[in-house]
């Protein structure tokens, strides 16, 4: 049975929670920390910029090599820096750029929309040398046939870990030990697995993970993480304690490290906003409350318009069976849908 490598990502995702407003004091401390805590891979930013570039964005949502250098420096040798990349935001250029800065591995964010353009970053960066990361998103979305096809097109193009991201937070223990299966039947690729919380399932959904084969775990200090937040880094492995599964991590450091983060970051441990659960209950993505945010005006009404979302795809025919998603299917509202709740609010 292979150990369980952690791979935290608080420096990117958790910048969902503050802007990306992280400085660059924490950023050193918390890889120096993590390193000290036996944490093999941090993801400490986007190169170029998350999928939605907008202004006002801090230092974690574009990363250059003066950050990498100092962060190398912090690790001092003792865990793998990982930059996340959306493939329409870099080229070659980018690729020899981020080269020379003690990056091990990229993480290419994989679209079913844009899978050519992510196949082909994926096999620009191997030819960079580097350690690649196919991450498949909002996989409770693409039926289990899809996320197979993609997880056996990453392995083509030369992918080195195949991460399935439960970006919507809907995925229950049983989801994921389907898609394991199948995909452990598919591929030799060693596999990954990201949570979110929405349904405070992220622990339960990578134990089953974990049961499956999984080798490469996210999480995040003290769960900072896109709206509900990811794995709990201190709870994974207080987890595997727990379990008697054999690792090299120290569960002091890591509480120590989640107390500190939550004194030097805003909203770092923030409790799970009502929202984010209906989110997960209904499989909807982060994009739609931000859509549907500015027209409700109120929680409440948000709640009545994300309901009113899923009983209108409930009651239209059903496409063929997706995976991990309730009654079978994933919702995927159209404009003219999300304009008409958005009409309903304002009348």
């Amino acid at each position: 049975m292979n150990p369980v490598k952690i791979l935290d990502v608080t420096l990117r995702d958790g910048g969902y929670r503050n802007n990306f407003g992280f400085t660059q004091d924490f950023a050193v401390s918390a890889v120096r920390a993590l390193s000290e805590a036996g944490i093999p891979f941090i993801e400490v930013g986007y190169w170029n910029g998350p999928f939605v570039r907008k202004p006002g964005l801090g230092l974690t949502s574009r990363v250059d090599g003066a950050y990498l250098d100092t962060l190398s420096e912090a690790a001092g040798g003792r865990t793998n820096l990982c930059v996340m990349v959306h493939p329409r935001n870099v080229d070659d250029e980018d690729f020899a750029e981020i080269v020379r800065h003690d990056v091990e591995m990229i993480r290419v964010c994989l679209r079913d929309d844009q899978l050519e353009e992510g196949l082909a970053t994926i096999s620009l960066a191997k030819k960079h040398g580097f350690m690649v990361s196919a991450n498949i998103t909002r996989a409770t979305e693409l039926p289990l046939s899809t996320i197979a096809l993609i997880a056996t097109l990453s392995e083509r193009a030369g992918a080195d870990l195949i991460c399935i991201a439960d970006s919507n937070g809907s995925m229950i223990p049983a989801d994921v030990q389907r898609i394991f299966a199948r995909l452990t039947s598919t591929v030799g690729t060693p596999l990954g697995f990201h949570a979110h919380n929405n349904l405070s399932l992220a622990l339960s959904n990578a134990a089953a993970a974990i049961d499956a084969g999984v080798e490469y775990i996210d999480v995040a200090i003290s769960g900072m993480g896109k709206g509900a937040g990811n794995l709990h880094l201190a709870m994974l492995i207080a987890y595997l304690e727990r379990v008697g599964r054999r690792h090299d991590y120290d569960l002091v450091k890591a509480m120590q490290l989640s107390a500190y983060a939550a004194e030097a970051v805003a909203q770092n441990s923030a409790p799970v906003p009502l929202v984010d659960i209906m989110l997960g209950a209904y499989n909807f993505s982060f994009d739609i409350r931000q859509k549907l945010s500015a027209q409700a005006g109120t929680e409440q009404a948000l709640f009545s318009a994300m309901h009113a979302l899923h009983e209108s795809e409930r009651k239209r025919p059903r496409p063929p069976a997706r995976t991990g998603s309730p009654e079978g299917h994933a919702f995927m509202p159209s404009r003219e849908m999300l304009a008409a709740v958005g009409h309903s609010l304002q009348s």
